[in-house]
């Protein structure tokens, strides 16, 4: 039996293991072209600003696929011919399979907007992206960065850690209102501000300009030009499927692949796990989950279906983590969700950055939590979350979720009880 995966991510990998596991004889071959080793790619700012190495970020050692009998295939796969079972590679070569797990992750959305080709002009989103924005913040005297998301802040971060000056775009009217409410995203905001960055709210780009082939600044919808020789565009990701466009697989209107609970598609014997899949959530909405625990968890279950078995993927609570500059962030269930009559509960420690805000329905019932300055233990929020613990009683055990360091200042409840 020879089982393929597009995809050298975390759910290629994860896949490629469990077969392995269950399956001494397989031969199983791994193709793609970005790198020849599995990365943590949450990992990337940190090798971009030299606090890490390449190897660093890569879980397994480098022998992993030689002692796993993995075959590494370092091509790009152009087209998918599904009745010979077979993957189109550059020069006209085809690899054909038994079995296929598509998981070909993510790329950088494309703006809508003039000046993408410029020279300067990148996203952060690849390895190649890392190594593109490793290369030019070393000549960079100014940069933009456009989008208010996790990956903007990032670039914003290594660029400032570089000594390059830094212009932060954001079109809200506060930090990420995805994930955070104004309190919480104006505290990022500012917190950036003190560390130099010009970050500017409610502002959109209208244009990239430049000459001679080279950026030499953004114009905004608001007629000003910031001059620039550097522009990073995080406006978000998109699952990498264009070039399965023509071979008969059903796609979500996000662009992700249609997969049932078993993350079978509707195309025999192919399978398809991670960012660019389009699954089911817990509010009935089809669309990609795009992140790291999530394609890891994916990976394990479609290893386990290609080799037998019949095993649901079953989403469990929401749950991240991250950080804005030094500023730790944990959130934990349904944060920004807006469900009827949903409120919150929200503490600003004094003289600090730290917030703790707890989300819950009418009924008192906790279903959220976001903090920022402290580490937080995630899975005791999750554990109140699944016992239908109300908000009053998570106020009264907070303590129990602290992950703090020795020398945090003592966690005190100091806000108002709702």
């Amino acid at each position: 039996m020879h089982y393929a995966i597009i995809g050298n991510g975390v759910a290629g990998i994860n896949a490629a293991n469990t077969i392995r596991n269950r399956e001494e004889a397989a031969e199983i071959s791994i193709v793609s072209y970005e790198t020849d080793h599995f990365f943590s790619r949450t990992a990337l700012m940190y090798v971009a600003c030299g606090q890490l190495s390449e190897k660093c970020v890569e879980p397994f050692e480098r022998d992993h696929y030689e002692r796993m009998r993995f075959t590494r295939v370092k091509e790009r796969v152009s087209a998918l011919d599904t009745d010979r079972q077979s993957l189109k590679l550059a020069g006209d070569r085809h690899l054909t399979y038994d079995k296929l797990l598509i998981a070909s992750g993510s790329l950088a959305v494309p703006p809508p907007w003039p000046g993408m080709d410029l020279d300067g002009v990148g996203h952060f989103v690849t390895w190649q992206d890392m190594q593109w924005l490793t290369e030019r913040s070393g000549t960079a005297r100014k940069a933009v960065v456009v989008g208010g998301g996790l990956i903007g802040i990032e670039c914003a971060e290594v660029l400032s850690l570089g000594g390059v000056d830094v212009s932060f775009l954001i079109r809200e009217p506060y930090y990420w209102p995805v994930a955070l409410d104004e309190n919480e995203g104006t505290i990022v905001a500012d917190h950036m501000r003190r560390h130099g960055c010009d970050v500017r709210l409610n502002t959109e780009v209208e244009e990239i300009v430049g000459r001679d082939g080279a950026v030499t600044g953004v114009h905004t919808k608001a007629g000003e030009t910031i001059d620039c020789d550097m522009v990073v565009v995080a406006i978000g990701v998109r699952p990498q499927t264009d070039f399965l466009r023509d071979s008969g697989l059903e796609f979500g209107e996000r662009g992700g692949i249609v997969v049932d609970e078993y993350l079978r598609t509707n195309l025999d014997n192919v399978w398809a796990a991670g960012d660019c899949t389009s699954v089911v959530w817990f509010n009935g909405v089809r669309r990609p989950e795009q992140l790291w625990y999530t394609s890891r968890d994916q990976g394990r279950v479609v290893g386990c279906n290609m080799t037998g078995d019949n095993r649901r993927y079953e989403r469990g609570l929401f749950y991240n983590s991250a950080k804005f500059f030094e500023i730790e962030y944990t959130t934990a269930g349904y944060v920004n969700f807006n469900f009827e009559g949903e409120q919150s509960w929200f503490q600003h420690e004094p003289g600090t950055y730290f917030t703790t805000r707890l989300v819950y329905l009418p009924d008192r019932r906790l279903i959220g939590f976001n903090g920022l300055g402290r580490r937080w233990d995630h899975t005791i929020f999750l554990q109140w979350i699944r016992e239908k613990r109300t908000v009053d009683y998570a106020i009264d055990h907070l303590a129990e979720a602290l992950f703090d360091e020795e020398f945090m200042p003592t966690f005190r409840v100091v806000a108002a009880r709702p």
